[in-house]
């Protein structure tokens, strides 16, 4: 009987030490598994800010390349009507005058 009571005791010692060590292995594992989550994250940020950086400067770019040519469009169109008012401002100027006597 002693025989078997000490076996049984073997048997729950060796179970506990069998307890113990996995809930080791499964701390470890936990850990690990945080860690890699915490680098997947940090990679994704990084990727992400990389990406909007990205981003803006292309809708910057784009800004500046309409701005130009706004600009170029408007300066066209200025010196249009400057040519049209130098070539044409007499008669301009007669149509205006004619239009102001008939009132």
């Amino acid at each position: 009987m002693e025989q078997i009571l000490n076996k049984l005791s073997e048997i729950e010692l060796t179970a506990q030490r069998i307890m113990e060590d996995c809930g080791r292995q499964k701390q470890v594992l936990s850990e690990e598994a945080e860690k890699k989550c915490k680098e997947y994250d940090d990679q994704l940020e990084s990727q992400t800010t990389e990406q909007i950086r990205k981003i803006r400067q292309q809708l910057e770019e784009e800004k500046d390349s309409r701005l130009t040519q706004l600009r170029a469009d408007t300066d066209a169109t200025f010196a249009s009507l400057d040519a049209h008012y130098e070539q044409q401002h007499t008669q301009l100027s007669r149509e205006l005058f004619e239009k102001i006597l008939s009132m």
